[in-house]
């Protein structure tokens, strides 16, 4: 037999929780989110990370290209049912991950996602993610301002952003050199340092 008071305070923290959201104009998601890419029609199943500074996707097989003599990456995404897209987009940045497998390359690029009905443009760098738990992570550049998570649930907003334009986070990351990254599930845990030649350098302690 349940007991109608316990009952009641279960339920308030809960209640509480979502007026302060109300209250400070941000929306409550689960952990684990489905995110829209605005300029496909690709699903992906995403992490959302507060410990992470920087969004990342599985893209494992990037190519730079020059384009008008500026720096461009093509690369392929996969969704969890298998449709594939293949985006072009100008490098904002890169950073070097350093491992005890040795240092590799990322680009960073803005991408236009959505998650519930929030759309916004902000910086990911492109992984490979193939062997990690989720193929996507939204950090705290996508989510800052408008995001609370729960560390609960799990799916409980469809995409369901309008073809209007997005809000693009245009924050300078290369000022974030006293944060560290971490990409969850003991994935990563960057630390980034600002180089002269605009490209970061991050640790990576991938366990």
């Amino acid at each position: 037999m349940h007991h109608p008071l316990r009952l009641t305070l279960a339920v308030v923290p809960l209640v509480l929780l979502a007026v302060a959201g109300d209250a400070m104009g941000k929306s409550i998601f689960g952990w684990i989110e489905r995110v829209k890419l605005m300029d496909s029609e690709l699903v992906m199943e995403a992490k959302l990370d507060t410990g992470a500074d920087t969004s990342s996707i599985n893209a494992p097989a990037p190519e730079g290209f020059d384009k008008d003599g500026e720096e461009w990456v093509r690369f392929e995404i996969t969704d969890a049912d298998g449709d594939s897209h293949t985006f072009e987009r100008p490098v904002e940045r890169t950073v070097r991950i350093r491992s005890a497998a040795g240092t590799t390359r990322r680009y960073v690029v803005r991408m236009d996602m959505c998650l519930g009905h929030i759309r916004r443009t902000a910086e990911i760098n492109l992984a490979d993610r193939e062997d990690l738990s989720y193929q996507m992570l939204i950090g705290r550049n996508f989510m800052e301002g408008h995001v609370l998570v729960d560390s609960g649930p799990k799916f409980t907003m469809d995409p369901s952003c309008h073809a209007e334009a997005a809000d693009v986070d245009a924050a300078d990351h290369a000022d974030d050199d006293e944060d560290s990254e971490d990409n969850g599930d003991n994935e990563d845990a960057d630390q980034a340092a600002e180089d002269n030649d605009d490209e970061t350098d991050e640790d990576d302690t991938d366990d």
